[in-house]
Order: structure tokens, then sequence, then C-alpha cells
């Protein structure tokens, strides 16, 4: 993004919010900024990728809350304290104590693995305030 006012630097993620009359895409960004993205002068690519997907699971799980908050891979209610969940085999955060237990399944290869790109955090993204979050 080339704007002389606010800088969104390189690989900053963030989530869309709409779309304006003129095709500009609003966004929150994880840098707290909310400059939309103009049509046809900026770039962004939605996530793609198991990898991606990865990258941001683990940057959600450094804002996840510590208490109180929604499941990433279901979307379930985790009351309380997060540290009494469980965290998760395939990215840097915690899950609800069912999603845990599907996972442990999966790495013992006794049921299948839900792919990254299915789970809830990218599926419904939040910058730390969304549905997936509370």
């Amino acid at each position: 993004m080339d704007d002389p006012y606010v800088h969104i630097p390189v690989s900053t993620q963030g989530t869309v919010t709409g779309v304006d009359g003129a095709g500009n895409v609003m966004c929150v960004w994880d840098c707290g900024s909310s400059l939309s993205l103009a049509y046809d002068a900026d770039r962004a690519h939605k996530i793609g990728t198991e990898d991606e997907a990865k990258v941001t699971l683990d940057r959600y799980g450094t804002k996840q809350p510590e208490k109180d908050c929604r499941c990433p891979r279901c979307g379930d209610m985790m009351w309380g304290p997060k540290a009494r969940y469980a965290l998760s085999r395939y990215a840097a955060i915690t899950v609800c104590d069912r999603c845990g237990r599907e996972e442990a399944l999966e790495c013992a290869g006794l049921t299948a693995a839900r792919p990254l790109m299915k789970w809830c955090a990218i599926v419904l993204p939040s910058v730390g305030s969304g549905a997936w979050m509370r």
C-alpha cells in the first residue's frame, strides 16, 4: 500500500469488513489501522494455503484472550481461563477439550485431520474481537 500518511507493512494481516461504492476493500489490519485497499492501486490476497493458515493461527495465538474466548478450531465457547484447555498440536494456540481430543486422534492416525483452512479462525477471521474470539 502506498499511502503518505499511514504505513501498512508488507505481510500485515487483516480482516475484510466490507466493500465501499468505489470498489475499495475496507479492512481492519493487525497493526490497528483501518485503511482500505484502493481498487487497482493496492495488492492483497486471501489466505490460500495450509502454511499461510498456520502463520495466521500462530499470530492469533498471541492475541487469544486469557479467558472466556471461542475455540479457534470449532468456534465453541471456552469459559474460564484458557490455561485449563488444550494446546493445539498444529499451531501455537489453545483449543477446546473436544478439539484437543480430536487432534490427538488425528495425530495417532485414527481419524482424518481437519485442514487448517477449515478452522473457524480462518473461515471467520478477526484481529482480536471477531466472532471466533468472543
